[in-house]
């Protein structure tokens, strides 16, 4: 056996057939185990000799060790089984953490268990061989008989055990299951809405730019149509010339040169806005792409 959980122990047992003495050691026993080891030699007065007395009594001391550590992790389980019903849970939660460490412990308890009833049944094997024995006596066969039921009742009742710690796993798994399952649900309802409300702003752009596009076309028709009216709306044409008056201004050459300087103007300050915010857009590109590079 390991020392993976408190109390383990074990046994060192040598039968000297003939003069009947067994001798043997228990290591890793506590004050309450040495007396329950003194009570069952005390209490099997007719079975002294039988060369497997010692290996039943620490098969009744593991069986209390290993069932006890079985039941009281089915009892820390249950106390928290509460949270495996909330719909809302966290694996950061104390609550959480103290589950996941009982299932661990439960694994290791499962481990030592089978271990044992491996060991168990082989000791099946001997008290079997030993019945064959008629030279050993009477009193020898009936202990065995003794001996084995109770053998094969502490492995039926390792079974239990086993079924137990197994179910707590189940039931942890099933619990992180449906929770992840729970999550994966919320993750798709607001994906959904998400997706919604792009549809949402689609929509609205497109709305916004076929109005954008009737603002262009109607600017586009009455721009040209102003334009023209004022310039004609000025002194410099003379509709109604008088004699020896011409019907375009001398002067018609300032509005030229006024209208191409303001054009030109306007141009070169859109050029130089859009190049400027160009330049800004590819400087935080390029620092972007080096704070990727410089990443392990």
């Amino acid at each position: 056996m390991s020392a993976a959980l408190p109390h383990d122990l074990a046994l060192s047992s040598t039968y000297m057939p003939e003069d009947g003495t067994n001798c043997a050691v228990f290591y890793g026993c506590t004050s309450e185990q040495m007396r329950d080891i003194e009570t069952s030699l005390r209490s099997a007065p007719r079975g002294f000799n039988h060369p497997l007395l010692c290996v039943a009594i620490f098969t009744d001391l593991e069986r209390k060790r290993l069932v006890g550590l079985a039941e009281d992790l089915v009892d820390s389980f249950t106390v928290n089984s509460d949270m495996l019903e909330n719909k809302h849970w966290d694996l950061n939660t104390p609550k959480m953490r103290e589950s996941l460490a009982i299932c661990m412990r439960s694994r290791t308890l499962m481990d030592q268990i089978r271990s044992f009833r491996r060991q168990l049944n082989k000791v099946l094997e001997s008290v079997d061989e030993l019945a064959r024995e008629e030279r050993l006596g009477a009193t020898v066969l009936e202990t065995g008989v003794l001996i084995k039921q109770r053998i094969t009742d502490a492995l039926d009742e390792y079974e239990d055990k086993i079924d137990e710690c197994n179910m707590m796993a189940e039931n942890l798994s099933l619990a992180m299951q449906t929770g992840w399952s729970q999550i994966s649900r919320e993750d798709s309802i607001v994906n959904t809405r998400i997706a919604k409300a792009n549809t949402t702003i689609a929509l609205e752009s497109q709305i916004e730019n076929a109005q954008m596009r009737s603002i262009a076309v109607l600017g586009m028709v009455y721009l040209p149509l102003s334009c023209v009216g004022s310039v004609f709306s000025t002194t410099i044409f003379n509709w109604r010339p008088s004699e020896g008056e011409s019907v375009i201004s001398n002067y018609i050459w300032i509005l030229v040169v006024v209208s191409v300087g303001l054009t030109g103007l306007t141009v070169l300050a859109w050029h130089l806005t859009t190049n400027r915010e160009k330049i800004r857009q590819d400087k935080r590109s390029k620092s972007f792409e080096i704070d990727l590079d410089r990443m392990p």
